[in-house]
């Protein structure tokens, strides 16, 4: 069940216990995709080879046949690291490339179904549509993102820099659905598609929210717990490698930007 994210509350007093909380993170993930996939079948996953769409993918082989797509430039960081780490996991892999496509229709759509031109929204939404119009091709009506960890967990860029980063997490935790999710539905039901979130669900939000922020950046390292939490069952390079959001990793953002100039 995805999160109601109106009712979370700052919890009076965090949980810094790693090891309880690895274990914890690593079951309620497993248990969020297994809800979501447990009738079995191949079932797509986007995914950019980063560390949260690798997680979602090796916890959907658990239960099912992940097939994963990747959308980007040939010559992408996204389209890169996805062959290398489809590559370590040893799954499907199809990449959708930008070549050659209108990038500008799919602005214009995206657009008009998010009801935004916020440049935000729409380089991250653009190749949501990709994606889902793609997938439509292969048969499939449901799609597994890795969506959510950056915000539950610490990994955007500016987190380090935060004054207040217990506060501001929180915050944007609590503001997601606003933020980011209603976009998506919107792409979601114009393909009549079901998104699944596994780092959505209400379980793990309730254990993020409560993981002392300390665990959630140390030593430098963004993502800390999440890592910790599938380091013994993923590849070192997928665990330890950094991030790039994924209009930037597609190579969107900037086709847009001289697009719309």
């Amino acid at each position: 069940m995805l999160a109601d994210f109106e009712k979370i509350k700052k919890p009076e007093r965090y949980d810094n216990n790693e090891n309880k909380l690895k274990k914890e993170l690593y079951a309620a993930l497993d248990r969020a995709v297994r809800s979501s996939v447990s009738e079995g079948g191949k079932i797509a996953v986007a995914f950019s080879g980063g560390l949260d769409s690798s997680i979602a993918a090796y916890l959907v082989s658990k239960y099912a046949e992940p097939v994963l797509f990747c959308v980007g430039f040939k010559d992408s960081h996204d389209v890169i690291n996805s062959k290398k780490s489809a590559s370590l996991l040893g799954f499907e892999l199809n990449i959708i490339t930008l070549e050659g496509m209108d990038l500008g229709k799919y602005f214009e759509k995206t657009v008009e179904l998010a009801g935004t031109t916020d440049r935000l929204i729409t380089d991250l939404n653009v190749p949501l549509y990709i994606i889902l119009e793609e997938i439509e091709k292969h048969g499939f009506d449901k799609l597994v993102l890795g969506q959510g960890a950056d915000t539950l967990f610490g990994g955007f860029a500016r987190y380090p820099y935060s004054e207040n980063f217990k506060d501001e997490i929180f915050e944007d935790i609590k503001n997601i659905h606003r933020t980011n999710l209603v976009y998506n539905y919107k792409i979601f039901d114009h393909f009549r598609m079901k998104p699944i979130y596994p780092f959505l669900e209400q379980e793990v939000v309730d254990l993020a929210v409560r993981a002392d922020p300390s665990l959630k950046i140390k030593n430098g390292v963004q993502k800390y717990i999440l890592r910790e939490a599938f380091r013994d069952q993923m590849p070192k390079e997928i665990i330890e490698q950094k991030k790039k959001s994924f209009q930037y990793g597609s190579g969107v953002h900037k086709a847009l930007r001289i697009i719309n100039k």
